[in-house]
C-alpha cells in the first residue's frame, strides 16, 4: 500500500534565497568612501610634532607601518610561488628605508635620508654571510636576490613619501595629497575607459585586462586634472598638468609591476586586508612609483 503524501508533504520548500554578496566594484566604492578621506587628512595633518621635530607621527608610522605590511604580504607571495624568502632582510629592509627617511631627515631639497645607502650596505652584508653560516638550498642565492630586490622594491620607493610631505607647498600636504588624488583619477579613468571601449592590450604577457585605451585616458585624466588642481592653488597651469601627467605614468607603470610580481609568484592578490581591492600591495601597486617620480619631477620643474 503506498502511502499518499500530506499537504505539508507534498508542498515543494521554497527555494532558500542564497545571501547577496556585493559587487567588487560595489567594494571598491566602499573601500574608497573610506581610505581616500582617511589618506588625504594624514597627508594635510601630517606634522603633529613640536617645531624642529623629524616629521608627523601619524604619517610617519603610517608610512612605516603600510610598508611593512606589504612586506608582509610579499614574502607569503613569494612563499606560494615555492620561494623561501629571508624575512629578515625582506621586512628589515623594506621597513628600515621608510623609518629612516622619517626619524633622519634631510633638508626639504634632499632626495633621500643619509643613511639609506648604508642601511643597504649592511643589509646585503648581513644577508650574504647569513648564507654562508645556515643549511641553504640550492636556490638559496635566488631567494636572497629576491629578498634583496622586493625589499628595495617596496622601501626603498615608498622612503620618498617623506621628504615630498616636506617640500614646500601653499597648502600643507599639498604634493602627498595631490598625488594620491591623480593617481585615483588615473585608475577610475583607465578602468572605466578600458572597461567599455578598450581593444589593445597594453601588456599582455603581464596583465592581459589592461588596455591602450584605458591607459590614455588614464593619463588623459590625470593631467587634466593637475591642470584643474593648479587653478584654486596658485600654481602655475603647466607645472600642475605635468604633474598629473607625470602621476598618470608612475601609476600605470606601478600597476603593472605589481601584475609581474603577482604572475611571477602565481598569485591572484597580494592578500583580503582591503574589501574589493585584495591585499594592502594591490591598492599601493599604482602609488610605489608615484612618491619617488613626483619628487624628481618637483626638483626638475617645480621647487
Amino acid at each position: 500500500m503506498t502511502a499518499v503524501p500530506g499537504p505539508l508533504e507534498s508542498a515543494a520548500a521554497p527555494p532558500v534565497a542564497a545571501p547577496r554578496r556585493l559587487g567588487s566594484l560595489t567594494l571598491r566604492v566602499l573601500s574608497g568612501l573610506v581610505l581616500v578621506p582617511f589618506l588625504l587628512g594624514v597627508a594635510y595633518f601630517g606634522d603633529l610634532l613640536t617645531p624642529g621635530a623629524p616629521g608627523g607621527i601619524v604619517y610617519g608610522l603610517l608610512i612605516c607601518a603600510a610598508t611593512a605590511m606589504a612586506a608582509f604580504e610579499v614574502r607569503g607571495m613569494l612563499r606560494q610561488g615555492g620561494y623561501a624568502p629571508q624575512s629578515a632582510i625582506l621586512l628589515g629592509l623594506a621597513t628600515a628605508l621608510p623609518l629612516d627617511a622619517w626619524l633622519r631627515p634631510g633638508t626639504p631639497m634632499d632626495l633621500v635620508a643619509p643613511d639609506g645607502l648604508l642601511l643597504v650596505l649592511v643589509g646585503v652584508l648581513v644577508s650574504l654571510s647569513w648564507l654562508l653560516v645556515r643549511p641553504t638550498s640550492e636556490r638559496a642565492l635566488v631567494d636572497w636576490a629576491l629578498s634583496l630586490s622586493l625589499a628595495l622594491y617596496l622601501g626603498g620607493l615608498m622612503q620618498f613619501y617623506l621628504p615630498l610631505r616636506r617640500l614646500p607647498a601653499p597648502v600643507p600636504g599639498l604634493w602627498v595629497m595631490a598625488l594620491l588624488g591623480l593617481s585615483w583619477v588615473c585608475d577610475s579613468c583607465a578602468f572605466f575607459v578600458g572597461r567599455a571601449f578598450g581593444r589593445r592590450r597594453l601588456a599582455p604577457l603581464v596583465s592581459p585586462k589592461k588596455s591602450v585605451e584605458g591607459a590614455l585616458a588614464g593619463l588623459a585624466g590625470a593631467a587634466l586634472a593637475g591642470l584643474l588642481l593648479a587653478l584654486p592653488t596658485g600654481l602655475p597651469l603647466l607645472l600642475g598638468a605635468g604633474y598629473g601627467l607625470a602621476i598618470g605614468l608612475a601609476t600605470i607603470t606601478g600597476d603593472l609591476v605589481e601584475s609581474l610580481v603577482k604572475r611571477q609568484t602565481g598569485v591572484k592578490d597580494s592578500g583580503i586586508l582591503i574589501p574589493g581591492h585584495g591585499g594592502l600591495l594591490d591598492r599601493m601597486d599604482s602609488l610605489l612609483f608615484c612618491a619617488p617620480v613626483a619628487l624628481l619631477y618637483l626638483h626638475a620643474f617645480g621647487t
